[in-house]
């Protein structure tokens, strides 16, 4: 039931099989090229990942108002509901060629 001291001796490292050979100039300008345009992606992102941040409270405010306005309109509808019946039967009764002079 013990283990070996074999197994538990970590992994020895292996050399490559392709000896490397050394950076040419143009390979290095394409490397740091491609390490600036990194750069900038995620200088793009974390901006507009602030200017969604913004968006998204500029929204829940925006939701927040509709909701209270909403809400106002539930109270007031029944009496616009009321006044908007009463100045239809108001037309409807009136003597068609009658006209007032206000």
């Amino acid at each position: 039931m013990w283990k070996d001291s074999a197994v538990s001796e970590p992994p020895k490292a292996t050399a490559p099989a392709v000896t490397s050979k050394p950076v040419t100039e143009d390979e290095l300008r394409t490397i740091l090229d491609r390490l600036e345009s990194t750069r900038d992606i995620f200088r793009e992102n974390r901006e507009l990942r602030g200017v969604l941040s913004r968006r998204d409270a500029e929204t829940q405010s925006l939701r927040t108002r509709n909701s209270e306005l909403e809400e106002i309109m539930r109270k007031f509808a029944p009496m616009l509901l009321n006044a908007a019946t009463t100045m239809g039967l108001a037309a409807k009764n009136e003597m068609p060629g009658a006209r007032s002079d206000a």
